[in-house]
């Protein structure tokens, strides 16, 4: 990721006086900037999970006080490449800096340059909009957003964000008590992992419904109707959403997309539905399926759902060690998506070594290798004392080339 932040002398500081203040004023400025980097490319960071497009300039006009303490901020000018997101976290973390040396009741202006990026690898979902069908979604103060739809979908991981090939991943969560009206994907096969509460899986009309626990996966096959229902009364149930081919996910950013609507298909008569009960839909739970030793004592795999002819998508949960190293040498035959659960860590890829914390996901192209290495979280206990989490949970999806 890179960013360009400079300070031009003359026009950045409303200096008065002696010959050289100019000067010294756009060297507070250039320190300023230098040690509150960090906060510039969050802005960015949040921005680019959304969008790898984003790019542009923006500057910002700040008000100093005592001792060189920013009083004010507001965007001065941003170019129509930038994004409205992006001036706005710009301008509320200039709130928090001070720009020592420089007068109380000096204007001084601060300009950043964002540059597009070519890729991206790493897209943590804390950073990632919440979106909502047919609603805006709304954020709240404390546990979590506060609910006015259904359900609402976070996109991970698509053509728009790290220009994923084959397949889509979105994160789904659905309110208490609340469901996904029955709908299908004409020519997408989904791929569903239940990564916290309780639901079911309704399908048409003679098909058993299927109960899901947490550690849960089901393959729904294209073109097959059904409903996705949080049992949970009063919490929320948590899902990784795979489409393959993508197409479906196109919905959740735009919902005037015409290939979104074609591929979402919400089915209002159930009874005209003709779909066989058992038509492909594949389901497996962690807690039921035999675990493998992984290499280099990093923990134990179990393979949920296996790719197989004319089903190009495969899921593995790992169950990871602290402290555990992982490799991927790169499959050039399949794209490769990670989803860290719980932990921390950092992953070296694309020439990069990029943070990792839970709710991460890791894009690997075809052929593009990592090294990683996880750790547990620390988690407060009753007595708000830090302690360890034993628990690291990795999920793999892996989507064979050629999925368009």
């Amino acid at each position: 990721m890179t960013l360009g932040m400079a300070a031009t002398p003359a026009a950045n500081a409303q200096a008065k006086g002696k010959p050289g203040e100019a000067q010294q004023a756009a060297q507070a400025i250039e320190k300023a900037l230098q040690k509150n980097g960090g906060d510039v490319h969050r802005c960015f960071e949040k921005v680019l999970a959304d969008r790898l497009d984003a790019a542009g300039t923006v500057e910002v006009t700040v008000g100093v006080g005592k001792g060189g303490r920013v009083t004010a901020a507001k965007v001065r000018k941003a170019d129509k490449a930038s994004s409205p997101a992006l001036s706005a976290c710009v301008e509320k973390a200039a709130l928090g800096w001070t720009l020592e040396g420089i007068e109380p009741g000096a204007s001084v202006v601060l300009p950043f340059s964002f540059k597009p990026q070519q890729s991206q690898y790493v897209v943590n979902a804390s950073d990632v909009s919440e979106r909502a069908l047919g609603a805006p979604s709304s954020k709240g103060k404390g546990a979590g957003p506060k609910r006015d739809v259904p359900f609402t979908v976070k996109v991970l991981a698509d053509e728009t964000n790290v220009k994923a090939e084959g397949v889509s991943l979105t994160l789904l969560s659905i309110g208490p008590a609340s469901r996904v009206a029955m709908h299908r994907h004409a020519h997408s096969a989904k791929l569903l992992y239940l990564v916290k509460g309780h639901a079911r899986l309704l399908g048409p009309e003679g098909a058993a419904p299927l109960k899901l626990e947490e550690g849960t996966a089901v393959l729904v096959p294209a073109g097959y109707p059904h409903v996705i229902e949080n049992m949970g009364r009063q919490s929320t149930a948590v899902f990784l959403q795979a489409f393959s081919p993508p197409g479906p996910e196109r919905v959740y950013r735009d919902p005037t997309d015409a290939r979104g609507r074609a591929e979402f298909e919400v089915i209002r008569d159930p009874a005209s539905v003709k779909v066989p009960a058992d038509a492909g839909v594949v389901v497996a739970t962690a807690a039921e399926v035999k675990s493998v030793a992984m290499a280099r004592s990093a923990g134990s795999a179990k393979t949920l759902i296996e790719a197989r002819a004319g089903q190009p998508m495969s899921l593995v949960q790992m169950d990871l060690a602290d402290g555990a190293e992982l490799q991927g040498k790169g499959d050039p035959s399949a794209t490769t998506i990670l989803y860290l659960v719980s932990g921390t860590g950092s992953v070296q890829v694309g020439g990069e070594k990029l943070p990792l914390a839970a709710e991460s996901m890791i894009y690997l192209p075809r052929g593009e290798g990592y090294a990683m290495k996880v750790v547990a979280q620390d988690k407060p206990d009753k007595a708000d004392k830090p302690e360890k989490s034993d628990k690291i949970v990795m999920v793999e999806l892996k989507v064979a080339a050629g999925r368009k």
